[in-house]
């Protein structure tokens, strides 16, 4: 597992804006994996997992505290000018699995809005749709939600993206939500090699996964071989046999995948860079649906502007995530105005 720190540091605002206090630098840590063997031969079961050239994945899903300390970032004034916030992600009540894990203060001082619930930071983040999920890959590569593998027109227009390969950005390091074949190689290739061997179950295993069961912080009591939350397996937090996300990686290593990874069958669903009509990919099956969901045979696709209860993301790069580029002050100070203007907002639809 390589350790991945992010380093964000504030930038001061133009002169023409309402003052605001500064953003104190703080170091935000991803987790990655290489994922080597380039070359390997797709799985013969699904015609997927051949994948040309190394690359890192992050090894789990992008959390709540993670996506907060993005929001504290890019939208420190909580103007949310592209819908990177999504109101489910604090309001979400009833079903267990509506309940979002960020909260929102419209009184703290800006930089410091956005924040985890508790016992909710090392939880995956929900209700993202793919379009979010994009503007985070940009930032982490750019510092800039609009301009990176992804380049958007406006917010609910993406004109162009990058290609997953080694020859993208000229050989620099891009930052993308992981390409089907990238994600699914991770999952479920042996690494044993450039073989087509793989499993049929992200746990490393062929056999059903065991439901997990949850502590009462929501942390996976019952870790250790082939264990994954799906199936409505995991209560707490006032739910009752409804489940609920986990705390990512907690089932233990012995349930990783053979390259690292934690959680790609079952938590939360994952976006996919990859179209179907409309429609983008989605993958990994989630804390309420059954087994079935959680194999290599299994796809599903879904609306990129909508950000689901039990939906979430990873990032897959090039190599090493070094540093995030310092955000350019003009466009901090063009996202605020934005706000403060009242342009009108994308509101998404919630899916349960």
């Amino acid at each position: 597992m390589k350790s991945v720190r992010l380093s964000v540091m504030a930038a001061a605002l133009a002169a023409a804006m309402l003052p605001l206090s500064p953003i104190q630098a703080e170091i935000l840590h991803l987790d990655t994996v290489a994922v080597g063997n380039p070359g390997n031969l797709p799985d013969p079961l699904t015609g997927l997992g051949s994948v040309g050239y190394s690359y890192h994945i992050t090894n789990t899903e992008v959390t709540n505290g993670q996506y907060a300390d993005f929001l504290n970032r890019v939208d420190p004034t909580g103007s949310n000018p592209h819908d990177l916030y999504n109101p489910d992600m604090t309001n979400a009540t009833g079903f267990a699995v509506v309940k979002g894990g960020i909260n929102f203060d419209p009184q703290a001082a800006p930089g410091t809005m956005y924040s985890p619930k508790p016992n909710y930071g090392e939880k995956p983040v929900n209700y993202v749709s793919f379009y979010d999920a994009a503007r985070f890959a940009n930032w982490v590569m750019t510092g800039d939600t609009e301009n990176g593998f992804y380049t958007f027109a406006n917010t609910n227009t993406l004109v162009n993206q990058g290609v997953h390969g080694p020859n993208q950005q000229n050989g620099t390091n891009w930052v993308a939500i992981p390409s089907h074949d990238e994600w699914y190689k991770a999952a479920f290739h042996k690494n044993d090699g450039t073989t087509g061997n793989y499993y049929l179950y992200p746990t490393s295993s062929d056999s059903v996964p065991t439901v997990a069961t949850a502590t009462a912080t929501g942390v996976i009591a019952n870790p250790g071989p082939n264990v994954a939350n799906y199936n409505f397996g995991a209560n707490w937090d006032g739910t009752i046999n409804l489940g609920h996300v986990t705390s990512v990686g907690s089932a233990g290593s012995a349930s990783g995948s053979p390259y690292g990874t934690f959680d790609q069958g079952g938590n939360v669903m994952e976006w996919i860079d990859a179209v179907s009509g409309s429609r983008r990919i989605m993958r990994g099956g989630s804390l309420w649906l059954d087994e079935s969901t959680l194999r290599s045979t299994y796809t599903s696709e879904y609306n990129p502007l909508i950000g689901g209860s039990s939906l979430g993301f990873r990032l897959s790069s090039l190599g090493p995530i070094n540093v995030v580029p310092l955000p350019a002050a003009a466009w901090l100070f063009g996202s605020a105005l934005v706000g403060l203007i009242g342009v009108a907002q994308r509101h998404k639809t919630t899916a349960s």
